[in-house]
């Protein structure tokens, strides 16, 4: 699935006004997007709909999960209080989708 089908398939669920808002973008942005008629380059619109839409293989659970939750578990504090959620975040640690910069 790219990008724009991930975009599309939200638009559809939720509203081009209530995805704007979730992206950071204003529903013209969207809008223009959506008709290839923005000015613009659109890599950082990209880019933004993967991180929020997206899936990541996660290697620890062997399953695709949405991209926004491989960045919580592997941008949270150390989980001391739950010993698999401790392996899942160390696994994340050393994972290549990890960037290893809070977003």
């Amino acid at each position: 699935m790219t990008w724009r089908d991930l975009l599309e398939s939200k638009i559809k669920d939720k509203g081009q006004a209530a995805v704007a808002r979730e992206l950071g973008y204003s529903a013209t942005t969207l809008s223009l997007v959506r008709r290839d008629k923005y000015p613009g380059g659109t890599e950082r619109i990209e880019a933004r709909v993967l991180s929020l839409y997206g899936e990541v293989a996660c290697p620890f659970l062997g399953a695709p999960i949405p991209a926004e939750q491989c960045r919580r578990i592997s941008h949270s504090p150390v989980p001391t209080s739950n010993p698999k959620t401790l392996r899942h975040w160390s696994a994340c640690q050393s994972c290549p989708h990890f960037k290893g910069a809070k977003p």
